[in-house]
């Protein structure tokens, strides 16, 4: 990278990393098992979106507004999981230090996943058992939950950067998302399907019952992910570890990409954060958990399935800003459609949404994830991802807060527009709606790629229509 600023610490030729015992044994990776290894991260795909999907999602609403969260309270957790990211640095910093990043990855991943299942159990036994605290449990161990998670991905991203060829990364990425997006479907359908016919009363067992299910299944992801092998780390140039972790901020190519996710994640998290309550108590999906489900998850997972592979592949034959815009464009229309829903017409609505996010927030992601782990040289990747995890969580942490305040703050404050009446949940929608056009439009463009002259721009005419784009050799 010709602009990318290096620190003038006092370095030394390190020592080879000793190669770990076990199963944190470091070593290549035969070809004959790159698709065996392939097929796994499949497999703990699967499991852990599965995983991720119940107990932060649909169900994990419902039972905390069971068990006496409210909207503030939302906003709170929303904030605080967004800022424990900023744990990540320290987890990339742990695993350069340490010489073994899936060492480091799987202490804190089986942290993060049996903290989740503490969280489900206290919180339900203190509502149980009638105290208040229920909230304090859930905000409280859900913060220490996202914090140990933290610590765990930016070694897991630089893990799987060293697997995955960099040519096939995004086929690889939209063939896995294509198979969760397969386990999700088949497991949240027929669990949501029975909890609509489980009487009012025992309907909190059965939802706490399937959460703790989904733990379990979440620490057997772990165990099982940890049969793949790690490669050993390239040879690593020692710096202060305050250089390291600012090394990212000081890359001046890097810093478009910075400045535009910490803008997305504001705007995003400003309408998105909360909406869940907003879908399940204005529009009455906490009474229709089954047609919840349909059209925010099985819906979109479906769009997801059908657009993954294909989105993936364009991905790797387009370069990551071209299939970023096109992405952030499409994924900026969801706050519109939730202005149209009503109680009559939610599911409708929230379907179709559901496939616009279902084919251009996995494009989106896809190609994110690609530029940034592809960004710097591999043994630097877990720390360009921890900082920009970091910049667009302490950003959508701010949005989530400032949602949770303002709803607090508004109450059931309305005004007559035409013959509409506006409330404080769709203003906040409009807003964000603004917000995510404007910053996918402006800041999209101005993003460096690596392997790509930095004066080349993706215009809209050839990414909508597929036209190649004249590029200029390095």
């Amino acid at each position: 990278m010709s602009e990318q600023e290096h620190s003038n610490t006092l370095t030394t030729d390190p020592a080879p990393s000793p190669p770990g015992s076990g199963i944190f044994r470091r070593r290549d990776i035969a070809p004959g098992e790159l698709a065996w290894a392939m097929r796994l991260y499949f497999v703990n795909g699967c499991m852990g979106t599965v995983w991720g999907t119940l107990v932060s999602g649909l169900l994990f609403t419902w039972f905390g507004n069971t068990v006496g969260m409210s909207q503030l309270q939302w906003g709170v957790l929303g904030a605080v999981s967004a800022w424990v990211v900023l744990m990540q640095p320290v987890g990339a910093l742990l695993g350069s230090r340490w010489g073994s990043r899936k060492a480091v990855w799987f202490r804190f991943a089986l942290g993060e996943r049996a903290l989740r299942l503490l969280v489900l159990a206290g919180a339900y036994l203190a509502w149980r058992a009638g105290l208040p605290s229920a909230w304090v449990i859930l905000v409280g161990l859900v913060s220490l939950s996202a914090a140990s998670g933290s610590l765990a991905a930016p070694v897991w991203w630089g893990w799987m950067a060293t697997i995955i060829p960099r040519e096939v990364q995004g086929a690889f990425w939209g063939r896995r998302d294509t198979w969760a997006s397969i386990a999700v479907i088949a497991v949240i359908l027929p669990a949501t399907f029975l909890l609509d016919r489980i009487p009012t009363a025992a309907k909190p067992v059965a939802v706490f019952s399937v959460l703790m299910a989904a733990s379990v299944v979440g620490i057997l992801d772990i165990l099982i992910h940890s049969a793949i092998p790690e490669p050993p780390m390239p040879a690593e140039v020692r710096t202060g570890s305050l250089d390291l972790v600012l090394k990212p901020v000081r890359d001046r190519r890097f810093r478009p990409w910075l400045v535009f996710i910490a803008a997305w994640n504001f705007g995003m998290s400003l309408g998105g954060s909360l909406c869940m309550l907003y879908f399940m108590e204005n529009l009455g999906l906490k009474d229709n958990l089954l047609g919840g489900a349909v059209a925010l998850n099985v819906v979109g997972l479906a769009g997801s399935i059908l657009s993954a592979r294909r989105m993936g592949r364009l991905v790797d034959r387009w370069g990551s800003r071209r299939v970023l815009l096109i992405g952030h464009l499409g994924w900026a229309l969801l706050p519109a459609f939730w202005l149209f829903a009503t109680p009559a017409t939610a599911v409708l609505w929230l379907s179709l949404q559901s496939v616009v996010s279902g084919v251009f927030a996995t494009a989106a992601n896809n190609a994110g994830l690609k530029l940034v782990t592809r960004f710097p040289p591999p043994e630097e990747s877990p720390m360009y991802m921890a900082v920009s995890n970091s910049t667009a969580n302490i950003a959508g942490g701010i949005g989530s807060l400032v949602a949770g305040v303002f709803l607090q703050l508004m109450g059931g404050w309305t005004a007559p527009v035409g013959r509409l009446t506006l409330s404080a949940f769709p203003l906040l929608f409009l807003v964000s709606f603004v917000l995510r056009l404007v910053t996918a439009l402006v800041f999209v463009p101005r993003i460096r790629e690596q392997g790509v002259r930095d004066d080349e721009r993706p215009m809209l005419l050839p990414l909508f229509f597929g036209l190649p784009v004249k590029r200029r050799k390095e």
